[in-house]
């Protein structure tokens, strides 16, 4: 397996991701009605103040998207939200993510991913609990997460689908 990078997703690498924004495996997971626009990255990009968002890489190739999110930041600029995640205790942090590149799925790369940028996130002394919540229906994603050491937390409805909030903790 390539070494895993992660380096701040720019605007150069818009094409990535309105590329991989095209894929069914992409497509069909992140870009439901109801969830964020392919367009939202530039805010992203450009700095909301609670996303960070990073490019993948399997060596030099540009495999993939993540995305941390400070929940803290995000409910202190949207105080009235009801979004998934957002009523955990101050220090945790939610990650999201995907490959693009279909010739990298179902090879252990996504584990190894979510592996790494976790024990990246936790060297910040400000990050004590991370949370992912992918679809229940996402059984390979869901799999993946706990084999890279997220464990159930609870279901919980998204306003698009039902969702499973898993966690992490930096004592895990």
């Amino acid at each position: 397996m390539e070494k895993i990078s992660f380096k701040p997703f720019t605007e150069n690498n818009l094409p990535y991701w309105y590329k991989w924004a095209k894929e069914d495996h992409v497509k069909n997971t992140w870009f439901l009605e109801g969830y964020e626009p392919v367009d939202i990255i530039m805010e992203k990009i450009e700095g909301n103040g609670y996303d960070f968002p990073f490019l993948i890489q399997a060596g030099e190739t540009p495999i993939g998207y993540i995305v941390y999110c400070d929940l803290e930041a995000f409910r202190t600029k949207n105080p009235n939200t009801k979004a998934p995640c957002t009523s955990e205790p101050d220090g945790t942090f939610c990650i999201d993510l995907y490959i693009g590149e279909k010739d990298y799925l179902g090879k252990g790369y996504g584990t190894q991913i979510v592996k790494d940028f976790c024990r990246r996130l936790f060297q910040n002394p400000k990050v004590k609990r991370i949370v992912i919540d992918p679809s229940s229906d996402n059984k390979r994603a869901i799999r993946c997460y706990e084999k890279a050491g997220f464990r159930f937390l609870r279901e919980e409805h998204d306003g698009v689908c039902v969702s499973t909030i898993m966690e992490m903790d930096k004592n895990m």
